[in-house]
């Protein structure tokens, strides 16, 4: 199935939140006006909520306790809030049915972590990694809500073994990272976020090569390595030599952050929104 195919045949593409589509249309912006944010942010009762319960949390408290979503969104900053969002309007999506909601979350959650971790010994900007990382697999959203039956027959290939993105092009001729990347296109994402979301599963491939997928291959080879019990000197020593030349990252200097990473991610993942 070629993708203009596929997405003929998606009856309705999910609705985006109209703050998330602009957040990460501007991922490189970082010049956002807070004060606008928070009043857009306080237009969405969610958003407006989980907002103002961070900017109050342990971690970020203040002098004071915050009751303005305007001024919980200045204590958090761009940064924090963007991925708040991201993480709201990507819940927003989930399928109500047959679909594996931790894993995805989990899936999504370490990725991200494991991609700013990675990201802090290159030039690439952390907090753009972790953004990038959160949608890696968002294609798989649409894949289960638009394509149930093709998608319950992918969960039968898995348990014979094949792996997820085999099952999806056997099954589709697609798979999860091609979904994702149109369907980043088509809602105007930054090309930064389409580019990392579409090339992640062989960015050495591509003429220009995405940064960002690169070190989203990365995290997910870190992410199953580490599933796979090993430790984290383990993990960042065995990275792929060629993929961590291509984006500067050093292996000497990340375990430390890969460690970090795994410890948020079991803090995080224990308190998902989904």
């Amino acid at each position: 199935m070629e993708l203009e195919a596929f997405f003929q045949q998606v009856k309705k593409l999910p609705v985006m939140p109209q703050i998330m589509q602009e957040l990460l249309t501007s991922i490189n912006d970082e010049n956002v006006d807070l004060h606008q944010l928070g009043k857009k942010l306080a237009t969405d009762q969610s958003l407006g909520a989980n907002v103002l319960k961070m900017a109050n949390s342990a971690a970020f408290r203040g002098i004071k306790q915050i009751d303005s979503i305007e001024a919980a969104a200045i204590r958090l900053g761009l940064k924090r809030v963007r991925s708040l969002v991201v993480a709201a309007g990507l819940n927003g999506m989930m399928p109500s049915k047959n679909f594996d909601q931790q894993q995805f979350w989990s899936q999504a959650m370490y990725v991200a972590l494991l991609a700013q971790a990675l990201a802090k010994s290159t030039d690439i900007e952390p907090e753009m990694a972790f953004t990038c990382g959160m949608l890696h697999n968002f294609g798989e959203l649409l894949i289960a809500s638009a394509t149930p039956e093709e998608a319950g027959l992918i969960e039968l290939s898995l348990e014979t073994g094949e792996t997820r993105v085999s099952a999806q092009r056997q099954t589709l001729g697609l798979d999860y990272a091609q979904i994702g990347g149109e369907l980043a296109r088509r809602w105007n994402f930054s090309p930064v976020i389409t580019d990392a979301i579409e090339q992640q599963l062989n960015p050495m491939d591509f003429e220009e090569v995405s940064k960002p997928a690169v070190l989203i291959r990365l995290a997910i080879f870190a992410h199953h390595a580490l599933n796979a019990g090993l430790s984290s000197e383990m993990v960042a020593s065995n990275l792929p030599a060629p993929l961590c030349e291509l984006v500067g990252v050093d292996k000497e200097k990340v375990t430390e952050f890969i460690a970090e990473a795994v410890e948020q991610g079991e803090q995080m993942v224990s308190t998902s929104v989904a």
